[in-house]
């Protein structure tokens, strides 16, 4: 019997060993998915975005001469990083990642699991800023700014306003140059051709023209790129750059040091001023200002501590009022890891006059309110409110939830902003009224930073998108809300452009631990343009302006 078992064992072993392994099906993809450069000690931002020839077969890099553009470090083609993105299982030769000469044209071959090859030739240069920073002209006391429209320089001028002998005044890049001399006079009374050259001998040719404006009933039109800085730039470091606010000619940004650091820089080039005073002392990680240019300075408080806020006049106020002093008696049923207040405060109105705050609560649904009436605040203890409609399975908004309020009246309306929902909530009834589509082509991959201001007859929110999970990448986002029943309006659908009013391209950092960004919005004194700045914890500032005017 031993013996029949183990020949049926034997055979059973000697059958089984026939069966033949399954086939692995190798990926035939060999398409190069993304592709960009960057610098040494620049980690993974993409600092030089690609271009592609029309047959798709040649990436061009035009790499900027100097970098940061304005500074006198010049960029060395020898050691740039290439990186890239290509299917699972493919190949890239040469191998991409880490220093390597590109001043010269090489091929780049993407060869596929099952051996098909993807060839394209890399060219790079270097390149001189042939940009106009700004430009303006002056005549007797009046002063206009410019509007760079592609290539037109676009002086808005009222009919009959002699501008025969005006001076012109620039920014370029310090090392181009211009064929008009600064600060000369020119007749505009008819086009004059504005040539910049670069640092590499390529020039750009401008037209400088005077023209009566095209003035909009409702909405924006031309925008410009005001300024962007990197967080270095402005003398900020360690991801600790949280909020910011405007105040007349400056910006004030938040450095979370511990007592904060309040500095101001002047909103139209982002150059370094002083520092404001602070009367906090603790953390202090918000300022805010309302919609004539007070701002409100708050505490970060944890449960039972006392919540301050400030209002100053402006920035260079050393005697700022103390609005609230408040004992943060938040309910123990919010999350016992959690229950601060002080992350995210805002305010809409004119704290001089009629105006609303309101405060979030880490790890819970709730908010807190305060009126001001007549310039006086209405009570020093705050409503509670608590949203109706959290999404997501832990039943509250995460540690960076932000409700902006959009007027200044009792039971304001306000948007809520979290991980789960962007959207639109009556302030009487806590209850969501529109929510934005929360897909990556409308709200980004998640998103903190919020703004609202009304303009041109119309309702505008900004919000900073994220672009990445690891929120190193993020967009300002522009849209008009004055049509409630546009909020919703998916990307997909034909009138989504009647809502996204304006997308940035990417903004990087490489520190942003706190997963932080803000937004503030202000105007130019005459109402006639509106300044959206985007601040990106550890990467620095974006500011967009909008105006009035068609082209």
């Amino acid at each position: 019997m031993k013996k029949i078992m183990l020949s049926l064992i034997a055979a059973s072993f000697l059958l089984g060993s026939c069966k033949q392994a399954e086939e692995i099906v190798r990926n035939q993809n060999n398409e190069l998915a993304d592709i960009y450069a960057t610098k040494d000690g620049a980690g993974s931002q993409r600092l030089f975005e690609p271009r592609y020839s029309a047959n798709n077969d040649t990436i061009y890099f035009d790499i900027p001469y100097f970098y940061p553009v304005d500074s006198d470090i010049e960029t060395d083609l020898t050691k740039i990083i290439l990186r890239s993105t290509v299917p699972s299982d493919a190949t890239v030769s040469p191998a991409l990642g880490g220093f390597m000469d590109v001043s010269k044209p090489f091929d780049l071959s993407i060869r596929s699991g099952s051996g098909e090859v993807n060839n394209y030739v890399v060219v790079s240069r270097k390149v001189g800023d042939l940009s106009i920073k700004s430009a303006k002209i002056t005549f007797g006391t009046e002063e206009i700014d410019a509007i760079v429209n592609g290539n037109d320089v676009i002086f808005f001028v009222v009919p009959g306003t002699d501008i025969s002998s005006a001076v012109l005044n620039y920014k370029i890049n310090k090392h181009s140059t211009a064929s008009i001399a600064n600060e000369s006079p020119i007749d505009l009374s008819q086009n004059r051709s504005f040539r910049v050259t670069g640092i590499d001998g390529v020039s750009k040719t401008y037209t400088l023209k005077a023209q009566e404006p095209s003035k909009l009933e409702y909405g924006v039109g031309i925008n410009r790129r005001l300024w962007t800085k990197t967080s270095a730039d402005l003398g900020q470091g360690g991801g600790q750059d949280v909020s910011m606010a405007l105040s007349g000619d400056y910006l004030v940004v938040v450095i979370r040091s511990n007592p904060a650091v309040y500095r101001v820089y002047n909103r139209q080039t982002g150059t370094f001023v002083q520092n404001m005073v602070n009367p906090i002392v603790g953390n202090s990680f918000m300022i805010a200002n309302d919609t004539v240019g007070n701002l409100l300075s708050s505490s970060y408080t944890a449960r039972n501590g006392r919540f301050l806020m400030y209002k100053y006049k402006s920035p260079t106020d050393a005697n700022p009022v103390k609005l609230v002093d408040w004992t943060n008696s938040t309910s123990t049923s919010v999350s016992a890891s959690d229950g601060g207040i002080g992350r995210r405060v805002h305010v809409y109105g004119d704290l001089n006059s009629k105006a609303v705050i309101m405060a979030t609560i880490g790890n819970s649904k709730s908010i807190y309110r305060w009126r001001v009436e007549n310039g006086n605040l209405i009570s020093n203890t705050p409503e509670l409110l608590e949203y109706q409609n959290v999404i997501g399975a832990t039943g509250h908004m995460g540690f960076y939830p932000e409700a902006q309020p959009v007027s200044g009246e009792s039971n304001a309306n306000y948007f809520i902003n979290y991980a789960g929902d962007v959207a639109l909530v009556n302030g009487g009834t806590q209850q969501k009224i529109a929510g934005f589509s929360l897909t990556p082509n409308v709200v980004g991959t998640s998103r903190t930073g919020i703004g609202f201001a009304e303009f041109n007859n119309a309702k505008f929110m900004a919000l900073v998108k994220y672009q990445a999970s690891t929120v190193t990448r993020a967009r300002l986002g522009v849209f008009d809300v004055t049509e409630t029943a546009k909020i919703t309006l998916p990307f997909t659908d034909s009138r989504y452009s009647t809502l996204s009013m304006y997308e940035s391209e990417d903004f990087t950092t490489s520190s942003n631990p706190n997963s932080t960004s803000d937004i503030c919005i202000g105007f130019s004194p005459d109402r006639e343009r509106m300044q959206v700045y985007m601040l990106l914890t550890g990467g620095g500032i974006l500011a967009q302006e909008f105006t009035k005017y068609a082209p």
